[in-house]
């Protein structure tokens, strides 16, 4: 079984978990699990892919060493319209504009991601493997974008910047449909999307994985504890159990 979760920044938002919280959780799975980029061989037993969105610039800063310090694999979806070549703000001037970095309407680029420089640092380590998130982070979906162009320049300007190959795809938002799906199989050998379920393989059924969200951890051992695989598994009757 391969579980995938779903994480994106260091805070208190509903996007996010607080530094404390997100070691515990990770020095339990390093404990407990092996962690898997794509196309990895699944062993038997759990295994884990961890997936951070965004690139914030928290990950380079924050995550990626408690990443080293538990020796996890992680994979890390890029926005490429949001990322600058460097930055002369100082790390917490970052961290501050990753905070209250706005829903509506952001700057582009912006200091609140990861720089070139920084996603080369990363996209080197052997505990990291880039993904495309898109261009600019808007539902595949929407009338006013070109998908065929966010699914493939993206690819291009991570492969071109940071010499790498790219294979997977994280859906904006999670929102795909049949149409935008057909044109993301033609440029990615794994696509993620968002639900609570299990993975059986890299592919699964019409190539899409599912990740469970990682965001406001219950508990350093979700999802990972007897009721949350049950959900994720589909053992109605614990489920039923736990209701009563």
């Amino acid at each position: 079984m391969l579980l995938a979760l779903l994480y994106h920044k260091i805070g208190n938002s509903k996007y996010g978990n607080s530094l404390k919280n997100l070691e515990a959780h990770f020095a339990y799975i390093a404990s407990h699990f092996k962690t898997l980029h794509p196309g990895d061989p699944i062993p038997s037993g759990t295994s884990v892919c961890l997936t951070f969105d965004d690139a914030f610039f928290d990950f380079y800063h924050l995550i990626f060493p408690l990443l080293q310090k538990y020796h996890l694999k992680a994979l890390l979806a890029v926005p490429t319209a949001y990322i600058q070549e460097s930055s002369k703000l100082s790390p917490q001037e970052r961290l501050e504009k990753v905070a209250t970095f706005p829903d509506k309407a952001p700057p582009i680029p912006s200091p609140a991601f990861c720089t070139w420089e920084e996603l080369k640092t990363l996209a080197h380590s052997p505990l990291i493997q880039i993904a495309s998130h898109s261009l600019h982070h808007r539902p595949l979906t929407s009338k006013h974008i070109n998908p065929e162009e966010e699914l493939f320049l993206s690819k291009k300007h991570l492969e071109e910047k940071l010499k790498i190959a790219v294979t997977s795809f994280v859906y904006p938002f999670g929102a795909w449909d049949r149409k935008v799906h057909t044109l993301a199989k033609k440029h990615y050998k794994h696509l993620f999307r968002i639900g609570n379920a299990h993975n059986i393989s890299w592919t699964n059924t019409h190539q899409l994985l599912y990740r469970i969200n990682g965001d406001q951890l219950p508990s350093p051992h979700f999802p990972f504890d007897l009721f949350s695989r049950c959900k994720h598994t589909g053992c109605f009757l614990l489920n039923a159990l736990r209701k009563k």
